[in-house]
């Protein structure tokens, strides 16, 4: 939801800095006017229909039925041909016109956000869409000083390092203490970040050198960890475990090469091992391994292996939750987050929000904006067009994700078989995710799936197209798309191909939902 506040980083829903809403005002016939304002007058309409709509959902769907319908805002086009038209004009700007030095930081941004489909990672989508602008003003509204990061940090991290019985360890809570106890870490609060305090650099570096000393004699000691407290052998046994459960082992997800490549792959692993349990298990699985070769479901489940698998690996998982408080995933998480606080100038209190500022698009096109503004380039009123065009976009995506109760998103990167395409995520009460995909495929049409996600791992999906031909395609595929999905750890309980034509309107006001948090709320 929207926060309504006097703080100009949370004025995202506003007529006069949302250029999606400003456009829906200006096509909104006199009745729908009243319907929204409820007989007020114009000035005071958003802010009495953002505080009305968490009480009453008809203002919301009215107004989201008009940034559906106008004609404007319908017809903005792709996102990522708005950042190449961006690019190009950049391109053709003189060198010796541009205010700032070539290439202008927003090109790198923008350059960014075409990478090819292909190219594509689990982490560089997620960057990606951390920093798409729609979320900007949430990251802002919930950016932390670096010093309070920290402070939480050391504090997480002493307990650990306290219950250690790897002395060089255990004798760094002197060390975070140190820190913790120093005035500047001690009373630093998320505060400063609105007060310009200045930072004391000469103490920051103190404290980083300390930072630093603990981030070298942890990671000295971790060297000696054994191979089975390491995330490589963790993900591997994982997807044991995975391949095993009850509702991995159905006649439509069932694949005994799934089962003999994970004990092909974990037992190489196990005999690197100097704990016990690894050699039980590694004499477990290799006795198996000699029986699995064109075992069918209904044998697997008839001679109990799936049982014997998990019986055999419970032991180890134990000793594993045994080990010292060093080599556990919480302690190497805290290390993780500590070596991106290693420095006076990442422990700077502004360092985050400049960070947030300098990666964002949103953020960069604002200030591009600005620039261009006051330079005397030939093409300035171009570059301002698709700068204007661009912003609007991305205002149009944070419009919907209020009025839909949900997240919505363009998809981030460049796919030639792509003409256009949107994704809205939302969660219910019950822990379920649902993702909404609509794209528009150059070659096979209108095509769009439902991901549903429960019970961490669960996931049903549904595939609408009315291209025969696609569908044929999706099909002979599925099988793929089940083992992928199971390499994943994610368990594929239902997936069907549908005619679009057949396809159920999902209305977001039927069910009671609410957003992936962005960072937007009403108050009163």
């Amino acid at each position: 939801m929207i926060n309504i506040s006097n703080n100009k980083h949370l004025d995202i829903i506003l007529p006069n800095t949302n250029k999606a809403l400003k456009e829906v005002l200006k096509s909104a016939s006199p009745k729908e006017l009243e319907v929204l304002t409820q007989s007020k007058d114009l000035k005071s309409v958003i802010n009495s229909l953002l505080q009305e709509s968490s009480k009453n959902s008809a203002s919301d769907k009215t107004i989201l039925n008009l940034v559906k319908n106008n004609p404007t805002l319908k017809n903005l086009g792709t996102i990522s041909s708005t950042i190449k038209d961006l690019l190009n004009s950049l391109k053709s700007t003189p060198q010796n016109q541009t205010t700032e030095k070539t290439p202008l930081p927003i090109e790198k941004v923008l350059k960014e956000f075409l990478i090819d489909i292909k190219q594509l990672s689990e982490s560089v989508l997620k960057t990606k869409i951390t920093n798409s602008g729609i979320f900007l003003e949430s990251k802002l509204k919930n950016v932390q000083n670096p010093q309070v990061q920290l402070k939480e940090t050391l504090n997480s991290l002493l307990k650990s390092v306290e219950k250690s019985s790897i002395y060089p360890v255990k004798v760094l809570d002197k060390y975070i203490k140190e820190i913790l106890n120093s005035l500047v870490i001690k009373n630093t609060t998320n505060k400063s970040l609105t007060t310009n305090t200045p930072d004391d650099k000469q103490v920051l570096s103190k404290v980083a050198k300390i930072v630093e000393k603990i981030i070298q004699t942890m990671q000295t000691n971790l060297k000696n960890e054994d191979i089975t407290t390491t995330k490589e052998f963790s993900k591997i046994l994982e997807k044991l475990q995975h391949t095993i459960e009850p509702k991995v082992l159905t006649p439509e997800n069932f694949k005994v090469a799934s089962i003999q490549e994970s004990i092909v792959q974990l037992l190489p692993q196990l005999t690197k091992s100097q704990v016990p349990e690894a050699k039980g298990l590694f004499d477990a699985l290799t006795k198996i391994l000699k029986i699995l070769p064109n075992t069918s479901l209904e044998q697997l489940t008839q001679t109990k292996i799936p049982q014997e698998i998990k019986s055999a690996i419970e032991p180890l998982k134990s000793a594993i939750a045994n080990t010292d408080t060093l080599f556990s995933k919480d302690t190497k998480a805290l290390l993780n987050k500590l070596t991106t606080l290693d420095t006076p100038q990442k422990l700077s209190s502004t360092q985050n929000v400049k960070e947030i500022i300098a990666n964002d698009l949103k953020s960069v096109l604002l200030k591009t904006g600005e620039e261009i503004a006051k330079s005397p380039i030939t093409n300035q009123s171009e570059v301002l067009k698709h700068i204007d065009k661009l912003s609007l976009q991305i205002d149009y995506h944070q419009l919907v994700s209020h009025l839909n109760n949900s997240s919505s998103l363009y998809l981030p990167f460049s796919w030639d078989a792509l003409e256009e395409g949107t994704l809205d995520i939302r969660k219910d009460e019950d822990d379920k995710f649902y993702c909404d995909i609509e794209l528009k495929l150059k070659e096979y049409g209108e095509l769009s799936l439902r991901l549903v996600l429960y019970e961490k791992n669960q996931i049903n999906i549904k595939i609408h197209s009315d291209n025969i031909e696609f569908q044929k395609i999706i099909k002979e595929n599925i099988p793929t798309l089940r083992s992928g999905l199971i390499d994943a750890n994610i368990t594929p309980r239902e997936i069907r191909i549908l005619d679009a034509s057949k396809r159920t309107p999902i209305s977001p006001y039927e069910s009671q939902t609410k957003a992936i948090n962005v960072g937007f709320e009403v108050k009163a």
